[in-house]
C-alpha cells in the first residue's frame, strides 16, 4: 500500500531549521510510522496534572532527513524531488552544533568538596601534594572532553551505521519540540533512559544534534572505555565511571574518588549541560526493565536539595528495537559469565551487523520533561506514608551504580524518597514505550500454544492481543486497526525471533529447544510493563473453575503477596499509586480491557450474603474463553515462579556453601539434565536461566532466608523459611493443565 506521510503546520513552523518531507514514499503493508494513541506522551496525572502535554503526530524516520537536504516537499507541483547525491554531507554540514561546551576539570579539583575530602585523608605517608596529584589523575580518568567537530564527523558517519543497522529510525516531532520548550528555559536536561543496547548511547545524541538540542554528558561504564576508542567515546560526551569500587577499603581510598565524581556531576549541572545516565546501571539481560539503581540519582537530588543547582528536568526515555544489536544474551542467560568488553569485539559486532539489519525498526520515545522538584514535592508524602519495603532497600554499595551519595553515613537525603523517584521514571521510561510484534508473537506462543496451532489461530489471536495493547494506550510498531494484515504481522514477528519458531504454510509451532525457548522469553518480557497486573490476578485465579465465586478481597490479597514476590522482575505500579486500588480496578473496571468487562471479561462481579453480611465477590465466568484469557495472562508470570521454586529447591539441598555464579550454573544444568525430575510441575525449559535464578536469590537475601554476601548459603535457622516458601511457590503453580 502507499503511505501517506503528512505532518502539521504547527510542527514546521516550531522548528528553527528542520524541515520534514511531505511527499508520499512506498511502504510496506505494515504501518511503521502510525501512532495509534497519546501514550507516548501521558505523563503521570497523578503526580504532575499541571503539565501540559505536546500534540501528538505520526512518527517520522531520522534516516531520511537528509535525503532531502533539509528542505520541504514538495516544493511545487510536479517538481522532482532534490538530488541525493552527498546529501549526507550537505546535510552534515548544515546542521550546526550550537550551543558550547566548557571544560569543567579545574573547577571540580578546586571545589570546596575535593579540598575537605583532601583535608579530611591527609596524613605523613599521604600529603596533601599527593593526594591533589592522586584527584587530578581522578578527573582525568573520568571526564568527558566533548568536541563539536569530532560530534559533527560522527553524526555524518551514524548516518551509514544506522542505515546498516536499522530498516527505520523513528521518533516524534512534538516530543523534541517538548524538549526543546524544556531547554530554553536554562534548566538543565536530565536523560534517564532505558538501556537495552549499546546504541542507546548514540541515539539520543544523534537525535539531539538533529533538533538543535544540547548534546548530553554521558555516564558510561569504565568496561567501554577502551583502548583506541575511549577517546572517541570521551568527545561524543561519555565520560567513565568505575564499575566497581574496592570492597575491602576501610581507610578510604576510595573516598577522594566519590569526591571527585560527585563534584564532576555537580559542575555539569551547574553549567546547564545536560546529563544522560541509565537508572538500571546496565543493560537488561532478559527483555524486561530492571529496578533502578540509586547512586547517581541521588546526587542529583542533592545537588537539588543543596541548593547546587536551583532545579533540573528528569526525562523518561524508552528505546525500543525489533532486535537488539548484540542479540539476545543466550550465554549469559545460561550461567556464563560475562565476558569483558574489547575494541576487537565492538568491531567485530559493527561488522556482522552491516548489511543485516539487526535491529529493524527502532522507535525512540521521549517522556514528558517534569522538574525534579515536582517530583519531590509529588513522591515526599506518598513515600512516607506509604514506605514499601522495596522503597527501604539498600543495595550493593560497593558499586559504581549505587555511589553518590546513596551509602554516604551521614547525607541528609530521605533514601525511600530516591528510590521512589527511581521506580517512578522507570515505570514510566517502560509504559511510553513501544511493543514490537516479535513480542507479540512470542507472547502468544508461549502463554498459549506452547505445542503448537494451526497458523489461522495464531493468527487470530496477534491481531486479538494487538488490539488489546493498542486499546490499553500502548503503541505496537507495525499494526494499524483495520489496515494492517495479521498474516503480514506474523510473518514480520517471526523474521526477528531468530528461528525461534517454526512457521509453516498452515502451522506455527515453538522450537522446543533451551536456547530458543529462552531467545522467546526475552521477547516475551517486553510485554511484562503492559500486562503485569493482569499476569497477577490470572495467578490469582487460574486455580479455580469456572463458576467459581471468590470473595474479592482475598483474590486481591493473593495478587498482593504474588506482586510482593515478582517484584524484582515488573514494577507493578507506580510509588504514587495503591498496588490494591490498581489490582482492583484491573479487576473490576467496567473498560474493555478490565476482568471485569460485562461482554469480553472473564469474570462478573456479585454481592452474596453470607452470615447476614454483603460481601463483594468475583465469580469465574462460564465460558472457555474466560479460562483462556486467566490462563493466558497467568503463564507470563508462571516461568517466574518455576524458576523460583527450583531455586529454593537446590537451596535446600545445597549443604556446602558456593558462590552466587557456581549456582546459578550448576542450578541451570542440574534442571536441564532432568526437568521433569525432583519438582512436582512439568518444567519449562525457559525458567531455567540466570537472571530469575538470580532475582530469586536476590529476594530471599531480601527476606533474609539467605546469607547476604556473595555466598549464598543456607543456615540451619534458615531452612525452615526457605522450605515454606518453597511450598507456597508450589500452591501457585498447582493449576490445572497450563495451556
Amino acid at each position: 500500500m502507499i503511505e501517506a506521510r503528512t505532518f502539521s503546520n504547527t510542527y514546521m513552523s516550531q522548528s528553527e531549521y528542520k524541515r520534514v518531507p511531505h511527499f508520499p514514499r512506498v511502504s510496506s503493508a505494515l504501518t511503521f510510522c502510525h501512532s495509534s494513541s497519546n501514550s507516548a506522551i501521558r505523563s503521570c496525572t497523578r503526580c504532575f496534572p499541571q503539565v501540559t502535554l505536546p500534540t501528538a503526530v505520526d512518527y517520522v524516520d531520522l534516516l531520511e532527513f537528509a535525503n532531502f537536504g533539509g528542505k520541504p516537499w514538495p516544493l511545487a507541483p510536479g517538481v522532482a524531488p532534490p538530488n541525493r547525491w552527498a546529501a549526507d554531507l550537505r546535510y552534515t554540514w548544515a546542521t550546526p552544533i550550537p550551543h558550547k561546551y566548557p571544560a569543567v576539570h579545574d573547577r571540580v579539583l578546586n571545589s570546596r568538596r575535593v579540598h575537605a575530602t583532601i583535608k579530611s585523608m591527609a596524613s605523613p605517608s599521604e600529603t596533601v601534594r599527593k593526594l591533589k596529584a592522586k584527584a587530578g589523575s581522578f578527573m582525568c580518568e573520568i571526564r568527558a572532553s566533548l568536541s563539536r567537530l569530532v560530534c559533527r564527523v560522527c553524526g555524518y558517519l551514524l548516518f551509514k551505521v544506522f542505515r546498516k543497522f536499522c530498516s527505520k529510525l523513528l521518533i516524534v516531532p512534538s516530543q523534541m519540540e517538548a524538549l526543546k520548550t524544556a531547554e530554553k528555559t536554562g534548566v538543565p536536561l536530565v536523560y534517564l533512559p532505558l538501556h537495552r543496547s549499546h546504541l542507546d548511547y548514540l541515539l539520543i545524541t544523534w537525535a539531539n544534534w538533529h533538533f538543535g538540542l544540547r548534546l548530553p554528558h554521558i555516564a558510561s561504564g569504565d568496561n567501554l572505555n577502551l583502548s583506541g576508542f575511549g577517546w572517541l567515546l570521551r568527545a561524543t560526551g561519555a565520560f567513565f565511571i568505575r564499575r566497581r569500587l574496592d570492597p575491602e577499603d576501610d581507610g578510604g581510598k576510595d573516598q577522594l574518588y566519590r569526591s571527585v565524581l560527585h563534584s564532576y556531576i555537580d559542575e555539569i549541572l551547574s553549567h546547564k549541560l545536560s546529563l544522560e545516565f541509565f537508572l538500571e546501571g546496565t543493560r537488561n539481560r532478559f527483555g524486561k526493565p530492571l529496578l533502578p539503581k540509586n547512586g547517581l540519582i541521588s546526587n542529583v537530588v542533592e545537588a537539588v536539595q543543596q541548593g547546587v543547582i536551583p532545579d533540573c528536568y528528569l526525562v523518561p526515555v524508552s528505546i525500543t528495537y525489533d532486535q537488539v544489536a548484540e542479540g539476545v544474551f543466550l550465554n549469559e542467560l545460561m550461567g556464563i559469565p560475562k565476558v569483558r568488553e574489547n575494541l576487537w569485539m565492538v568491531l567485530k559486532g559493527m561488522i556482522k551487523g552491516f548489511g543485516m539489519l539487526p535491529c529493524g525498526v527502532v522507535r525512540m520515545n521521549f517522556g514528558t520533561p517534569v522538574l525534579l522538584t515536582e517530583y519531590i514535592s509529588s513522591l515526599s508524602s506518598c513515600v512516607r506514608s506509604k514506605a514499601p519495603a522495596r522503597l527501604r532497600r539498600i543495595p550493593n554499595s560497593f558499586s559504581y551504580r549505587e555511589l553518590l551519595p546513596w551509602n554516604a553515613p551521614t547525607i541528609g537525603i530521605d533514601r525511600a524518597l530516591v528510590r521512589g523517584i527511581g521506580l517512578h521514571v522507570i515505570y514510566e521510561a517502560a509504559h511510553i514505550g513501544s511493543i514490537h510484534l516479535s513480542s507479540v508473537l512470542a507472547t502468544v506462543m508461549l502463554c498459549k500454544y506452547r505445542n503448537g496451532a494451526p497458523r489461522d489461530d495464531v493468527e487470530r489471536d496477534v491481531e486479538w492481543l494487538c488490539e488489546r495493547l493498542v486499546f490499553q494506550g500502548y503503541e505496537v510498531v507495525g499494526w494499524q486497526r483495520g489496515v494492517t494484515s495479521s498474516r503480514r504481522a506474523l510473518d514480520y514477528g517471526d523474521a526477528y525471533l531468530g528461528g525461534s519458531v517454526e512457521m509453516g504454510a498452515t502451522t506455527v509451532k515453538p522450537v522446543g529447544t533451551h536456547r530458543s525457548l529462552v531467545r522467546l522469553a526475552y521477547s516475551r518480557n517486553a510485554l511484562l510493563p503492559a500486562l503485569a497486573l493482569k499476569a497477577a490476578l490470572g495467578m490469582a485465579l487460574a486455580p479455580f473453575r469456572a463458576g467459581h465465586v471468590l470473595a474479592l478481597e482475598d483474590v486481591i490479597d493473593d495478587a498482593v503477596i504474588i506482586c510482593e514476590w515478582m517484584h524484582f522482575e515488573a514494577i507493578f505500579c507506580k510509588p504514587c499509586d495503591s498496588l490494591r486500588d490498581r489490582l482492583t480496578t484491573t479487576l473490576l473496571g467496567q473498560d474493555e480491557g478490565a476482568y471485569g468487562h460485562v461482554q469480553t471479561g472473564a469474570v462478573q462481579a456479585m454481592e452474596v450474603e453470607r452470615d447476614g453480611e454483603t460481601r463483594l465477590c468475583v465469580k469465574i465466568r462460564d465460558s472457555c474463553r474466560a479460562r483462556d484469557i486467566l490462563l493466558f495472562h497467568s503463564n507470563l508470570l508462571r516461568p517466574f515462579f518455576q524458576s523460583y521454586a527450583m531455586t529454593v529447591h537446590r537451596l535446600v539441598q545445597n549443604e556446602k556453601p558456593v558462590r552466587e555464579t557456581e549456582f546459578i550454573r550448576e542450578t541451570i544444568r542440574y534442571f536441564l539434565a532432568q526437568p521433569t525430575g525432583d519438582l512436582p510441575f512439568q518444567l519449562w525449559l525457559e525458567a531455567a536461566n540466570s537472571d530469575s535464578i538470580r532475582n530469586c536469590i536476590s529476594i530471599l537475601r531480601e527476606r533474609s532466608l539467605v546469607t547476604a554476601s556473595s555466598v549464598p548459603t543456607v543456615s540451619a535457622l534458615s531452612i525452615e523459611p526457605i522450605q515454606l516458601a518453597y511450598q507456597h511457590f508450589l500452591r501457585i503453580l498447582t493449576i490445572a493443565p497450563s495451556t
